[in-house]
């Protein structure tokens, strides 16, 4: 059995580091047919480069543990896709770890994936991706999202807090709750044409479009409570361009995974399942939008659902 750490060393403020190698040097003494190996990233794609140079490596099947937040994850699932013989494993040191958070729940299920040991007995199961694309510059580029992607107040609260959390007084919860604070003061929304299936969903003005694979965004906000990693299907959601009153009255609904339940839902809010989707900014040439946390501006984005294109180690 091989095991490969890709580990990136500036997650959560590194604060993890210092016990993982350890535990990961403890597994391999304790279990000697387990080869297990540690690379390290030093830059944004190194992940991707590392895992896609495991998979190749060997015709056996290879376990790679992306050891950081959701960015770090997405970056080695794009690695292992394609590659029948890799699995994808998940060590949450990072900031938001959403994608734990859909695996197995929450605080508690995420020491259980920091556990290297529980690992071990871990059931291996083939979870769906979305896929997006969009334009840079003249050319066309595509990537695998594994959780999901955010725009408007979401994503723009995603953005700030990225800024904050190189602050390091500045903890990751701390950094979400002043750049949501800031952006709600700012009431940053977007102006949209979302197409869902070849249908019109939405045209026009809103606070915040989340497109969902896995249910939380923002570490920890359950954004979308029906999302479900292997069903076939994305999550699409748009909260209208309400006041900041209304707003600040759904939050809470919103963030802990009840704003689907809400009373006369239609007036707040759209929300479809759909396989294939796209997004064009109206009252600008670009947007800005986050993925899996990581920002990235475009024009139209084109998002579709991968089923079943990776598999993932759950516990």
């Amino acid at each position: 059995m091989k095991y490969v750490f890709i580990i990136n060393p500036a997650s959560g403020g590194g604060r993890h580091e210092k016990r993982l190698v350890p535990d990961i040097e403890q597994l391999a003494a304790d279990n000697p047919d387990i080869e297990c190996k540690i690379y390290y990233t030093s830059g944004g794609r190194d992940a991707t480069v590392l895992a896609d140079y495991t998979a190749r490596e060997t015709d056996d099947e290879v376990f790679i543990f992306a050891c950081g937040g959701d960015g770090t994850v997405q970056e080695v699932a794009n690695g292992i896709v394609g590659h029948d013989n890799a699995i994808l494993g998940v060590i949450p040191v990072g900031r938001g770890n959403d994608l734990v958070r859909q695996l197995g729940g929450g605080k508690k299920e995420g020491e259980n994936f920091r556990n290297l040991y529980a690992q071990l007995n871990g059931k291996v199961n083939s979870m769906d991706l979305i896929k997006m694309s969009w334009t840079e510059g003249d050319k066309e580029k595509s990537c695998y999202v594994v959780n999901g992607i955010n725009i408007g107040f979401d994503g723009n609260t995603a953005l700030a807090t990225n800024e904050l959390a190189r602050n390091p007084y500045v903890t990751g919860h701390g950094a979400y709750l002043i750049a949501a604070a800031k952006t709600f003061i700012g009431k940053e929304g977007e102006n949209l044409r979302i197409t869902a299936d070849g249908k019109e969903f939405y045209n026009g003005k809103l606070l915040l479009a989340t497109i969902g694979n896995g249910g939380f965004c923002g570490g920890g906000v359950y954004s979308c409570p029906r999302a479900d990693l292997y069903d076939g299907l994305l999550e699409l959601m748009a909260i209208k361009d309400v006041t900041r009153r209304k707003f600040v009255s759904l939050f809470f609904k919103y963030k802990n995974g009840k704003i689907l339940d809400i009373d006369n839902r239609d007036e707040i809010l759209e929300y479809e399942q759909a396989k294939n989707i796209v997004i064009e900014p109206l009252a600008a040439s670009t947007m800005k939008f986050v993925a899996d946390g990581e920002g990235f501006e475009t024009g139209v984005l084109k998002i579709e659902v991968a089923p079943r294109a990776i598999r993932v180690l759950n516990i």
